[in-house]
């Protein structure tokens, strides 16, 4: 009796971890897709000259609040007036410069003597 209550019990908490989005990997939301495209307006936008993205700023921070900077939900969630307007190899290649590893190194300090 013993295995099969603890059988049930681990069926049960797999119910529940598969049911709740944050323990599942929570898809992106409206409000993500937006702070993306207002704080990565620069480097994502369609026209004009390619600036990036700073690692320390407002758009990598953004790009971080996505569960795994997953950028192919972000596009998925533009709509096709969004999408004329901005380039959508641009916000998957978002992943990549915002990634935790490419942290820049500490500001360097000069001792005067």
């Amino acid at each position: 009796m013993l295995p099969t209550k603890m059988a049930f019990l681990l069926l049960l908490v797999c119910a529940i971890i598969s049911l709740d989005p944050t323990a599942a990997g929570e898809p992106c939301t409206n409000e993500q897709r937006d702070n993306i495209l207002k704080h990565c307006e620069e480097y994502i936008k369609k026209s004009g000259p390619l600036i990036l993205p700073s690692y320390l700023g407002a758009c990598c921070v953004a790009v971080r609040e996505v569960h795994n900077r997953d950028m192919h939900c972000i596009v998925r969630l533009l709509s096709n007036k969004q999408k004329k307007e901005h380039d959508e190899r641009r916000i998957l290649r978002l992943h990549e410069l915002c990634e935790l590893e490419n942290e820049p190194p500490p500001p360097h300090h000069q001792v005067m003597t």
